[in-house]
């Protein structure tokens, strides 16, 4: 009677196992799991470098949006908002919605005239969803001219009147490179109060006003759904 140990079972098993592996298959295994764990690192190293080139505009996608992104996005209802009867302005009443804007001295005229019309136009150029979005004139001034005043009466029902210091409207923009009183601009608000997009026009010439609306109203129908 022929008596096998396990010892010397293990031991063939490993003499077939070693004559059994190709070296070459064996090299091809290795390339193959190191792709299989290598992949998904380079994947995340390329990611991180795109979003990274994208954030500082080192490189442009081609965003469809036809305004300017507003990076990073501002915190605007983390300002000390005040109603022009100087109580509180609470930006997430009656319902949190989209804003159009628009920041502005006592007056109001040239430019930001404009762009208060703009604004005023593309909200009502969304049709059944204008109740989304409101418009806001921001005065660093404390108060409006008594001619602006009944121009909005006239004009503008609804829009609503906010008063801000402009030392605090700098310290919002701080960390962008972008003038907050420049009139030729405003800006859009979003629903949760981030200041993240904003327009601006080289002239007042009706089909730079026209051109500018069209792009605007685009932008909007996209992002109120």
């Amino acid at each position: 009677m022929i008596k096998v140990t396990t010892a010397a079972i293990s031991k063939r098993f490993k003499r077939v196992s070693k004559q059994a592996v190709n070296p070459q298959q064996l090299k091809k295994n290795r390339k193959v799991i190191l792709a299989i764990f290598g992949i998904p690192t380079v994947i995340i190293l390329l990611s991180t470098v795109v979003y990274y080139l994208v954030e500082t505009r080192t490189i442009d996608l081609g965003t469809v949006n036809n305004g300017e992104l507003v990076v990073p996005p501002l915190r605007f209802t983390d300002l000390p908002l005040l109603a022009i009867n100087g109580e509180a302005f609470d930006y997430s009443k009656p319902e949190p919605k989209w804003a159009f804007v628009i920041i502005g001295n006592r007056y109001c005229t040239g430019f930001c005239e404009k762009m208060l019309y703009i604004a005023r136009q593309s909200n009502i150029g969304l049709a059944k969803k204008m109740h989304r979005a409101r418009l806001i004139f921001v005065t660093t001034d404390g108060a409006i001219s008594e001619d602006l005043r009944q121009r909005f009466d006239r004009e503008y029902r609804g829009i609503d009147i906010v008063t801000l210091r402009r030392d605090l409207i700098q310290s919002l923009f701080a960390d962008v490179e972008l003038n907050p009183f420049q009139e030729n601009t405003f800006f859009v608000v979003d629903p949760s109060g981030w200041l993240m997009m904003y327009y601006q026009i080289e002239n007042i010439e009706q089909e730079s006003l026209n051109t500018l609306g069209k792009a605007v109203l685009n932008d909007m129908r996209r992002l109120i759904k």
